[in-house]
């Protein structure tokens, strides 16, 4: 295999976390192959960080992304990054971070996913991160509307950053020093589990190494109703330090809200919101028929339906019982965890979630 550095750059909700968990545990199958994942995902995603800072403070802000490629540098190895905020990254800072690999054959890889699963897949994770729109307000504030309104809310920004396509790609594949730019396709549901993790060995062309999946694991959702949940505290911790929100908040969601997810339903388009996911399937998809970039997968991964009829006119709120299902379970892990008493449990939903943010806080120490 000729020498290179691959640059998996993302987007957001197409199976990132799973080849980064494939990386890492394989580091050794992949040495065998002349391989090697630089520092491991911690250290990645830190130097990723630090470089989209820039301009501010560039020599030390660009210090651990220049470590990574000078030690890559020095082996005689193929390097792969993964780390999905890659494809946040402006035009100068995307120039930033291809400089360090000059003179090497720099592969970018972008996996792409269906437009009609990423949009319910991207409210998961914007409840996760302060979000406080409930699911019908944020496919409203995502779409372009005429007048323009949605465009300023944190729904659309964080949305058209993670997911906008065309622009990652225009940025990626006209920066100096990038030799190709190569794109994946998340397999449909129910595919093998190994398809995404064999298309892209294929796109960052490496020879698939021996590895083992049965260790390996997905970020595990939540449930509709527990997404809701989640947006209706967000609406109470706004001033809490994002730091300590996301550390507090990960463990909360795998512990107390992942385990509801059997009970409840996901969140659906209506037709008007899948009108609006399929036209962005359909521009991917011509945007991919140019010879301007490689595809691995097929363009049927991205479906530009002809009907819609299959998507209510409306959307469909979650069950009340199983939003306050949720609200009980957090409120009963903050008391436990800040030492008050859990016979003193409100009964009105909205309280129930609002002293359930004061617990929080009590445990977490927010307000010191």
């Amino acid at each position: 295999m000729d020498r290179r550095v691959v640059l998996h750059i993302g987007t957001m909700k197409t199976g990132t976390s799973f080849i980064q968990s494939v990386l890492g545990k394989n580091q050794a199958a992949l040495a065998e192959n002349g391989v090697e994942f630089p520092g491991g995902f911690g250290v990645q995603a830190r130097a990723v960080r630090e470089m989209l800072k820039l301009p501010q403070q560039p020599r030390r802000n660009s210090r651990r992304w220049t470590k990574l490629a000078t030690g890559l540098r020095e082996s005689d190895r193929s390097g792969i990054f993964s780390m999905e905020f890659l494809s946040f990254a402006g035009e100068e800072q995307v120039r930033r971070l291809v400089e360090p690999f000059a003179g090497l054959d720099v592969r970018v890889v972008l996996t792409v996913r269906d437009q009609l699963r990423a949009m319910p897949a991207q409210w998961q994770t914007y409840t996760r991160n302060f979000g406080t729109d409930d699911w019908e307000g944020y496919l409203r504030h995502v779409e372009p509307s005429r007048g323009g309104t949605g465009r300023g809310t944190r729904a659309f920004k964080t949305f058209h950053r993670a997911q906008d396509v065309p622009t990652i790609l225009s940025r990626w594949g006209g920066a100096p020093g990038v030799s190709s730019v190569e794109v994946v396709t998340v397999p449909p549901s129910g595919a093998p589990r190994e398809e995404l993790w064999n298309r892209f060995c294929a796109a960052a062309g490496i020879e698939p190494p021996e590895v083992s999946l049965e260790e390996v694991k997905d970020n595990e959702s939540l449930g509709y109703a527990s997404c809701d949940y989640l947006r209706r505290a967000n609406a109470h911790l706004q001033d809490v330090p994002p730091r300590r929100y996301r550390k507090a908040m990960r463990p909360l969601a795998r512990e107390v809200l992942v385990p509801l997810r059997p009970d409840e339903g996901r969140p659906q388009l209506d037709r008007r919101a899948a009108t609006y996911a399929r036209s962005r399937n359909a521009e991917i998809r011509d945007l991919l028929a140019s010879d301007r970039y490689r595809l691995w997968g097929s363009p049927e991964d991205l479906p530009v339906p002809a009907e819609l009829t299959e998507y209510p006119t409306t959307v469909s709120q979650p069950a009340a019982e199983q939003v306050r299902r949720a609200a009980e379970a957090v409120w009963e892990h903050a008391a436990a965890a800040a030492g008050a008493p859990t016979g003193s449990r409100p009964d009105d939903l909205d309280r129930l979630v609002e002293d359930a943010g004061r617990l929080l806080r009590q445990a977490h120490g927010w307000d010191g």
